[in-house]
């Protein structure tokens, strides 16, 4: 039986608390994707679309 391979983690960013929102290119370079700009849930959480980061408001 072959195992099964887990799928790599998201990078994690805290962010300052009194963050309104973020913005996400990838990390640039050739590997990027364009730059998208996001706000923040009740949770303070907020994750990007493209690229799985989730960047999490600091208590």
């Amino acid at each position: 039986m072959a195992e099964q391979q887990k799928a790599p983690q998201p990078e994690t960013f805290k962010v300052p608390a009194d963050a309104d929102g973020v913005s996400c290119d990838g990390g640039g370079g050739p590997l990027g994707h364009p730059k998208v700009w996001y706000t923040f849930d009740k949770a303070g959480r907020a994750e990007c679309t493209y690229c799985d980061r989730l960047f999490i408001r600091k208590s």
